[in-house]
């Protein structure tokens, strides 16, 4: 179209189709008469399909209709003005997603019209801002950490609510002022002295910092950061303090009662130890007391790394007794017992006795928490009293006046199968091949028989028994002799000179 002054101007049709924004127009019936191009990919329909059709039936979300129908006939029905008036509102798109927009809505002689502009990307970042605005603003007011920022002069710019309880200030006392208002002097100076640390090197500073609260002192861990600009300038610094106090207080509890423990564990006697059995069969120390220096020569942290130090040292003579020990406890989950010899690195045997208790967690492994003592000292008197008990054996037997050797017989009495020496010196007259017992009776007297029963009885049980009436001392031992369980005696005459 030419104006008078001959310059081109668009029709009124030609801009609803190239314009931007949707153009919907409806007639007082609530029916769509015109529908331009961006009101097609705004909502999904052609002019085709929308014309004619009613306005609530197809944009306005089911749930609303009802509600747009009331607020559409109102409007028809007042005399307000209301050109150009501006709204958000729900809307429908074809797929049946919701949409959100916003309209200016203008009155027609006839009817109405609107622009509309999709405004459902910028509702929902709106959406999720305020959630996260409000999670954050949840998080800083009941988290246990004290959160406070600051401008680069040391004004507080925020504190939270655990801010407040713990220094007894309310918020609005504190912004805009310094910390030397709040702290003692001390204090905010070393705060002041890393506050200064995160402004000059743009970067985050974690540190122990130490706060008095009436007569005790309480340690907070404090991490500072940087605020900045959209540019990266800092304007500002946050911090973030949580209490340590107890846990460090704890700490030091533990690390105390461990450090008795170890005392403890380490000057018991023997070796203290738990050793771990994996399901695969690999087996590992977990714990090794420092009694091991003694009784293995070697350190906790050798035989931790390298169980096999200990392992290959066990006698011969002691090695099937301990595999078997060993493979039962596993299977059974009873008690380990052992006793046997290892020789050390440097020679020298130990005589050692393990005891443990197993157990067997849910993932298949079996822990033994154990002692091994060293019984070294015990056995070398064990093997010195057996020699002397045998020395001693032998020089009673070379000494005694009467020597003999017996089984039981049919009857449990004994009978003589050896002897030895002079029998008549103890026994007179009486010939012990007659039979033993009735020998010994013929020198006793009537009250002394049944002791003397009760004696060989005990030797031919494989009990050492001794018997001693008037002149006569009787020593019986039992013994073996090719296979076949013996009773040894020796007969002294004790009134002999």
């Amino acid at each position: 179209m030419l104006t008078a002054d001959n310059s081109l101007v668009a029709s009124p049709g030609d801009t609803l189709r190239v314009t931007s924004l949707a153009y919907v127009e409806v007639d007082r019936r609530g029916l769509i008469r015109e529908w331009n191009p961006a009101a097609q990919r705004l909502f999904g329909w052609s002019r085709d399909e929308m014309v004619g059709r009613p306005l609530a039936d197809t944009l306005v979300p089911g749930h609303l209709r009802s509600t747009h129908s009331a607020a559409f006939a109102r409007r028809l029905a007042s005399d307000e003005p209301w050109q150009g008036m501006r709204a958000e509102v729900p809307a429908r798109h074809r797929d049946g997603a919701e949409l959100r927009v916003t309209m200016i809505l203008d009155p027609l002689p006839d009817g109405f019209c609107a622009f509309l502009s999709d405004e459902t990307a910028w509702h929902r970042a709106q959406q999720d801002l305020q959630r996260s605005t409000t999670l954050v603003n949840a998080i800083l007011e009941h988290t246990s950490a004290m959160i406070s920022a600051k401008d680069l002069d040391g004004c507080y710019l925020f504190v939270n609510a655990e801010y407040e309880r713990v220094f007894q200030v309310d918020a609005d006392e504190l912004v805009g002022h310094r910390d030397t208002e709040v702290l003692p002097e001390v204090v905010a100076a070393s705060g002041r002295a890393h506050d200064r640390h995160v402004i000059s090197t743009g970067e985050a500073l974690t540190a122990l910092e130490e706060l008095p609260f009436g007569d005790q002192i309480r340690q907070y861990v404090v991490t500072r950061f940087p605020l900045t600009d959209p540019d990266g300038s800092v304007y500002g610094v946050c911090s973030i303090a949580i209490d340590d106090t107890a846990r460090r207080r704890s700490e030091d509890l533990l690390g105390e009662s461990e450090r008795l423990f170890r005392s403890t564990v380490n000057n018991a006697p023997g070796m203290l130890f738990q050793l771990r059995f994996a399901p695969d069969g690999t087996q590992a120390f977990t714990f090794i007391s420092d009694g091991c220096r003694e009784i293995y020569g070697l350190e906790p942290q050798q035989i931790i790394a390298d169980p096999r130090l200990i392992m290959d040292i066990i006698a011969d003579e002691s090695m099937s007794s301990f595999a078997e020990s060993v493979h039962v406890s596993l299977i059974t989950l009873e008690p380990w017992r052992w006793q046997g010899a290892v020789v050390r690195q440097d020679g020298r045997q130990r005589w050692l006795q393990g005891v443990g208790r197993l157990y067997r967690l849910t993932d298949g492994t079996t822990l033994c928490d154990g002692v091994i003592l060293d019984r070294t000292q015990e056995r070398t008197t064990e093997i010195a009293l057996e020699t002397g008990r045998r020395d001693l054996d032998e020089l009673t037997h070379r000494l005694a006046v009467f020597r003999f050797t017996a089984v039981a017989g049919p009857l449990g009495d004994p009978r003589l199968t050896s002897s030895a020496g002079d029998a008549a010196a103890v026994l007179g007259e009486a010939d012990p091949a007659d039979g033993l017992l009735a020998a010994f009776r013929s020198v006793l007297a009537a009250d002394d028989h049944d002791r003397l029963r009760e004696a060989f009885a005990a030797a031919s049980h494989g009990e050492p028994a001794d018997f001693e009436a008037g002149r006569l001392w009787l020593r019986l031992r039992p013994a073996t002799v090719d296979g076949r369980q013996v009773i040894e005696g020796a007969c002294f005459d004790v009134a002999a000179p």
